[in-house]
C-alpha cells in the first residue's frame, strides 16, 4: 500500500478520517523499515552463494586453510578455512530468514493454512490479522526474544565459538535471533496499525495481492 497518495472518503465521520490518518501515518515507518531491511538482506542469498562455492572450491584443491593472520578479527578470527566458510553459509541463511521473515508479512509472500480467509470480507479478514498479530504473533516474539536473551548473553560472557577452527564470536548469530524477532514483532505492529486505518477509512483499502500484507 503507498501511504503518498492515500485516498480518503469526504462521507466518513471526521474522527474516523482522523483515527485512519493516524494509523497510517505510524504504521509507515513500522512497515517501511520491515520492507527496507528484507530488500537489503536479499543480498546476502549472493553470500550464501559464494560461501558454497568457496567450499567446494576448498574442498576440490584439499586446501584446509585459506590465509591467516596475527590479530584477531571479529567473526574470522585468525584464519579463514574451510570450516568458516561452511559455518558462514547458516550464519549468512539464518540473517536472511530472520530479516526476511518481516519482509514476507509485510508483503503478503508467507504461506498461510487458511481455507476460510479468502471467503471472508476485507473488513473481517483485517479484523483477524489485528486478533492474530496482537494475541499471537506479537507475544510470541516478544517472549522468545526475551527467554534468548540468557542464551546470547552466556555465549558472549563464554567467549563461545566454533569448535573446529571456524567462526568465532557465536553470540553475534545468537543475537541475531532476538533482533529478528523484536523486528517482526514491530513490523506486526505496524500491520495492526494498517489494517485499523483501512478499517476506519474503507477507500484506504486496496487488493491483497497489491496491499501492505
Amino acid at each position: 500500500m503507498s501511504y503518498k497518495q492515500l485516498r480518503v472518503n469526504p462521507q466518513l465521520p471526521g474522527w474516523r478520517l482522523s483515527g485512519a490518518r493516524w494509523c497510517a501515518r505510524l504504521a509507515c515507518p513500522l512497515i517501511g523499515l520491515g520492507r527496507w531491511l528484507g530488500q537489503v538482506s536479499s543480498w546476502l542469498v549472493l553470500g550464501v552463494m559464494l560461501a558454497v562455492l568457496a567450499t567446494v572450491v576448498m574442498n576440490a584443491f584439499s586446501a584446509n586453510e585459506l590465509v591467516r593472520w596475527d590479530e584477531k578479527v571479529l567473526l574470522l578470527g585468525k584464519a579463514i578455512t574451510i570450516n568458516t566458510m561452511t559455518e558462514l553459509q547458516w550464519h549468512l541463511f539464518g540473517l536472511l530468514t530472520l530479516i526476511g521473515g518481516s519482509y514476507a508479512m509485510h508483503a503478503n509472500m508467507h504461506v498461510r493454512v487458511d481455507m476460510l480467509h479468502h471467503r471472508m470480507s476485507k473488513a473481517t479478514r483485517h479484523w483477524v490479522e489485528i486478533i492474530g498479530h496482537l494475541v499471537l504473533l506479537i507475544p510470541f516474539c516478544i517472549l522468545i526474544a526475551w527467554l534468548s536473551k540468557h542464551m546470547v548473553q552466556m555465549s558472549y560472557v563464554s567467549g563461545e565459538q566454533s569448535n573446529y577452527g571456524g567462526l568465532t564470536d557465536r553470540y553475534l548469530i545468537k543475537g541475531a535471533l532476538p533482533a529478528g524477532l523484536i523486528l517482526l514483532a514491530l513490523g506486526a505492529l505496524g500491520q495492526v496499525f494498517d489494517r485499523l486505518a483501512r478499517i476506519l477509512d474503507p477507500a484506504r483499502d486496496v487488493e491483497e495481492s497489491s496491499d501492505a500484507g
